[in-house]
């Protein structure tokens, strides 16, 4: 019976994973040490995730006319304190961790492996009008690692108590990009981001699986870039280059998850949980040896 139940609440969470909408949130796995002293454990993960962003920076303008002959003469500069506003960053990231028992109830480990991203990026004027905005970023597979700890502070009959930190790295490819009602422009963006998430909560054990869950924290800081040109727009200036250079400051995010962890045998696991913040969702699967 348990175990009827084990798969049940495993499939229900695998269907959160498919179905729902998320923001950046790796998966964590149970907040406790799931590894004795000196034992190592490898696994692979799969996470898909969205995520709204703001960002900060400036924008440097610099627009040319142009005296023939295929030579422009700078005629104007400009440079504006702007906002950004990232929609829908979706990522696919699958990552391979590698783990070990560092002390007595208490775990470290690594992860590696590759994301990309695809979004939308709307220019947000100093006085609050809509300004350029970015289409078709499309960023491929790019370089994805992360390091965390895992800790047990207290087990009663079948419940343990502990938390979790992991920091992750994201640097999906760069990215054409082109702007909404200017057919002149062509341009590339780049964004690289990190996240921090720290949880607390229980885990209920059983002979077939482990239920667990809790709040969390979850901080995003990065990078945005984006550089790009029109040749000959609309308007008084035959070349417009723009370079922009902002940084992705979202405020820290609280939110809750929950997993199940259904053991094949004696040394192998798969693992499905669902991730929610105020505004957004997240999911992840995997798959763990003990060795």
């Amino acid at each position: 019976m348990e175990k009827r139940i084990a798969l049940l609440t495993l499939a229900l969470i695998v269907v959160g994973v498919w179905s729902s909408i998320a923001i950046a949130l790796p998966p964590m796995g149970p907040p406790r040490a799931t590894l004795q002293e000196g034992q190592w454990a490898f696994g692979l993960e799969y996470g898909h995730s969205e995520m709204d962003l703001k960002t900060f920076g400036t924008v440097k303008e610099y627009d040319y006319i142009h005296v023939g002959g295929g030579i422009y003469t700078l005629s104007n500069t400009a440079s504006d304190y702007t906002k950004y506003k990232i929609q829908n960053l979706a990522s696919n990231m699958f990552l391979a961790r590698l783990g070990v028992g560092t002390w007595e109830n208490w775990d470290f480990f690594v992860r590696f492996g590759a994301t990309d991203a695809q979004d939308e990026i709307t220019e947000i004027q100093p006085n609050g009008s809509i300004g350029d905005q970015h289409k078709d970023f499309d960023g491929g597979s790019g370089f994805a690692w992360g390091v965390g700890t895992r800790a047990t502070f207290y087990q009663e009959a079948d419940t343990t108590w502990g938390g979790l930190l992991q920091i992750t790295w994201a640097n999906p490819d760069k990215s054409d990009v082109t702007i909404e009602n200017d057919s002149t422009y062509s341009g590339e963006a780049e964004i690289d981001y990190w996240e921090v998430q720290i949880a607390i909560g229980p885990t209920v054990e059983s002979d077939y699986f482990r239920i667990y869950g809790g709040p969390f924290l979850h901080f995003v800081n990065g990078d945005l870039d984006i550089n790009g040109k029109s040749v000959n727009p609309p308007g008084i200036y035959d070349l417009i280059i723009q370079k922009t250079s902002h940084d992705i400051k979202e405020e820290s995010q609280f939110g809750g998850y929950a997993g199940a962890q259904i053991y094949l045998d004696e040394s192998s696991s798969l693992f499905s949980e669902f991730l929610f913040t105020d505004d957004a969702w997240g999911a992840g699967v995997g798959i763990t040896w003990k060795f």
